[in-house]
């Protein structure tokens, strides 16, 4: 069953939609979905991935977060501390439905929302079990994989710069194109959920610039951790997540999945990936 719900992250009010499970309303396992880089859960395959679970037992919450999709808060803004936020709200809104078992949550994000369900999962020992699809580990690192050519990356960085002293001296945000952020090709744009935000504020450029999951990645261990990243990824390099696997601690596995598409939630390798994975550690039998 699929209801439409909202919470509050910091007085402003998201929206989502919350999937239970048929059968008796049991004490089951949760999960958060956590959409990517100025999207919204209704797009990139999060709706199957969410329905797969429901389907597996789990009860599931894919919300937008602020700025996206359905929920409030200035459009485009997207600032990933901020996301965290919103994360573990979403987290303090499912503990107290009808049917979790707050003590059984977990987080799976995509993309940048894999890097944010990371340092929320560090951050919060709520979490019982983390998954990220396509995760950036170190958002400057990523960045030069989209500059490689260093004229570029120092362009670009004075381009930030310039904004940082633009928004100083007179309060106003430089907006920046969504592919000047994060470059996406021609074929992938349809995986972009409708109504995507195209434009962002230079502030979100920065957020991502000094964004660095794989710093506080270890204090996750010892809850399980899972990293999954499609081999042929040219948007977020499957390296993101190779370099993730080696700051993470115990347990935590690694899985390349031979695909290319960046937008890969709904992806049935990767599915069958996290559900065996679920299995072993947040299991959705209830006795």
């Amino acid at each position: 069953m699929e209801t439409q719900i909202s919470f509050e992250s910091s007085r402003i009010t998201l929206r989502g939609t919350l999937h239970t499970p048929d059968g008796p309303a049991l004490s089951r396992p949760a999960i958060v979905l956590c959409h990517g880089f100025g999207g919204s859960s209704n797009g990139a395959g999060h709706p199957e991935l969410a329905r797969t679970l429901e389907r597996a037992g789990y009860v599931v919450l894919r919300f937008d977060f602020r700025g996206c999709g359905a929920s409030d808060g200035e459009r485009g803004r997207v600032i990933c501390l901020e996301e965290v936020e919103d994360a573990r709200a979403a987290i303090t809104f499912l503990q107290a439905q009808a049917g979790v078992d707050p003590s059984k949550i977990g987080l799976i994000g995509a993309s940048l929302g894999g890097s944010v369900a990371l340092t929320a999962a560090a951050l919060d020992e709520r979490v019982r079990v983390c998954a990220a699809n396509g995760a950036i580990g170190n958002g400057e690192r990523r960045f030069r994989f989209q500059y490689r050519d260093e004229a570029a990356w120092q362009k670009f960085r004075q381009r930030l710069d310039d904004a940082r002293k633009t928004r100083r001296d007179t309060g106003r945000s430089v907006m920046i194109n969504r592919f000047d952020i994060v470059a996406i090709p021609e074929y992938l744009r349809t995986g972009l959920p409708p109504g995507a935000s195209m434009d962002f504020p230079a502030e979100t450029a920065i957020s991502m610039l000094e964004f660095s999951p794989e710093t506080v990645v270890r204090r996750i261990s010892p809850r399980p951790l899972l990293l999954v990243h499609p081999r042929g990824d040219d948007v977020v390099p499957a390296s993101e997540s190779e370099q993730l696997a080696r700051a993470a601690g115990e347990p935590c596995e690694l899985h390349l999945i031979d695909i290319s598409d960046h937008f890969a939630s709904g992806d049935p390798a990767l599915q069958k990936i996290t559900l065996a994975w679920l299995a072993r550690y947040l299991p959705a039998a209830v006795s």
